[in-house]
């Protein structure tokens, strides 16, 4: 089965989704459409043109100093895109004239994208993106966008509002995220959606997409390109789009689920060890009061599993004993590392 990829706009992000799709693909996934906006459609545009292993080594090398001095003023605390898009939902467009140059976004897009790549693909590519000059949201595939006007579209979806306005074929467009940060609505019905986020908030619905691969925290500022930071983030995609599709458990680590009795002999395990560092009086009280308070401290509901106590004791001593997170464990394979440290 082919599906579609739907990413979501993110700016210095979107590292992580590269990282995402690498795992996508060596489970098997193929896709027939990718659509994105902002940095999701740049992302998605290398991926249709067979380019990810080139995306993955710009993110690892990113030198976009050109942006840093002016980026330093500009605070993400700053209202201005929550007023922007205020402005927009009433039709009284006034964007602020700012001096941020957009330069290396062109450069970028002029660097790495290759039309002739993507209209040649079998993979269908879309974008969305706002058309100042026409007041309307543009939410378009590559066969519904001229000939030699690709690179353009990509830098209209990437526009963010600090940047220089500047013409882009005769018209002024605005960053898609605006309108849609997640463009799940270019997929059709019927089609099983692999949406992969760049960040924890709900935005909108994502009951369409089959698997949802997306951070548990925040990823980071929009803007705040780094080289370091986005080899974290491609780590981190990549785990996290395992995690999504195998149905893994941990809220910071990745661990294979086990049945109810099995989590009960691991926890007892790990719990005696702990309890005998700590002279805790263990096996009378381990049902009574341990695992009732362990649920407490983690503020499971009334109702837990004991599987769910096994992968957060597992995760508060791994957290601990600064274990390696970015690996796949087994239950088994992650107490024996536990253990070890006792």
């Amino acid at each position: 089965m082919k599906y579609a990829l739907v990413l979501e706009g993110g700016g210095a992000k979107g590292a992580y989704q590269i990282g995402a799709y690498f795992a996508l693909e060596e489970m098997g996934f193929e896709f027939s459409k990718i659509v994105g906006t902002s940095i999701g459609a740049f992302n998605g545009a290398m991926i249709c043109q067979g380019d990810a292993y080139e995306c993955y080594n710009a993110w690892k090398n990113l030198n976009l100093e050109d942006f840093k001095n002016e980026l330093d003023n500009v605070s993400e605390n700053d209202d201005l895109f929550s007023r922007l898009k205020a402005k927009l939902q009433k039709h009284d467009i006034k964007i602020p004239e700012l001096t941020i140059s957009p330069d290396p976004l062109y450069r970028l897009v002029d660097r790495f994208i290759d039309e002739d790549k993507i209209r040649n693909s079998p993979i269908d590519f879309g974008i969305c993106t706002i058309n100042i000059s026409d007041f309307k949201v543009e939410r378009l595939f590559k066969d519904d966008i001229e000939e030699g006007l690709l690179k353009d579209y990509i830098i209209a979806t990437c526009y963010l509002p600090f940047f220089k306005l500047k013409r882009l074929h005769g018209k002024y467009f605005l960053d898609g995220g605006f309108a849609s940060p997640m463009p799940m609505e270019m997929i059709e019905e019927g089609t099983e959606i692999i949406l992969i986020r760049l960040s924890n908030v709900p935005l909108a619905d994502t009951s369409r997409a089959k698997y949802v691969i997306e951070p548990r925290k925040s990823l980071g500022r929009t803007m705040d390109f780094d080289k370091e930071k986005a080899d974290e983030l491609i780590k981190l995609g990549y785990f996290d789009a395992i995690k999504s599709v195998k149905g893994l458990a941990g809220d910071e680590y990745y661990i294979k689920r086990v049945d109810e009795e099995e989590s009960i002999e691991y926890l007892i395990d790990i719990l005696q060890a702990e309890a005998e560092n700590s002279e805790i009086p263990f096996i009378r009280n381990i049902f009574e009061k341990i695992i009732p308070k362990l649920a407490e401290e983690f503020e499971l509901p009334l109702d837990f599993k004991y599987d769910e106590i096994l992968y957060k004791v597992l995760e508060r001593n791994a957290k601990k004993k600064n274990i390696d997170r970015f690996k796949v464990y087994t239950v088994e394979e992650l107490t024996k590392e536990v253990l070890s440290e006792f």
